[in-house]
């Protein structure tokens, strides 16, 4: 009898664990169809070149590493360097440039404060990954890459599209 409510209790409290789990707490950012189909691909493609990175490094090609690195998720290789001509949180600011890009493009302007520092300290972590495996450690790009993965962890661990 005992073994039987003792299996019953963990059963229980097996299930309410399972059950919290599957509940999504994330923010939830609306984006019309078009902006989204963009940001998710912009996100798989962050997510393949981690991978580029990840096979960079295992091949010792550290140089190749922090060319993807740069060049893909990086904030000047990813079109964020305009990010300081026109910062999308401000509605009062002069653009410097094309207005149809600015439409094409307009994550930020989506994206709540938070979401957006996640995402700049993604591509801040990608330029800083590049210049420590130009420096040749393997180790320390290893140890650079993880902020780059922690970056992305934190991000979609709050923040969903819909």
């Amino acid at each position: 009898m005992k073994k039987t409510i003792c299996s019953l209790v963990l059963l229980l409290s097996f299930n309410t664990s399972m059950a919290q789990e599957s509940v999504d707490n994330r923010q939830m950012i609306e984006m019309p169809p078009e902006t989204k189909q963009l940001f998710l691909s912009k996100m798989r493609g962050h997510m393949k070149a981690l991978d580029q990175i990840i096979a960079a490094l295992a091949e010792d090609d550290l140089d190749d590493a922090a060319v993807i690195a740069e060049t893909t998720m990086g904030i000047v290789g990813t079109g964020h360097g305009k990010k300081w001509e026109c910062d999308d949180s401000d509605g009062d600011h002069a653009h410097k440039h094309d207005q149809s890009e600015h439409k094409k493009k307009g994550f930020g302007k989506l994206m709540p404060a938070e979401m957006k520092a996640m995402g700049m300290s993604l591509h801040s972590a990608a330029d800083d990954f590049a210049d420590v495996a130009r420096q040749g450690g393997r180790g320390e790009a290893y140890k650079a890459l993880r902020q780059i993965s922690s970056s992305c962890v934190a991000c979609h661990q709050s923040f969903g599209v819909k």
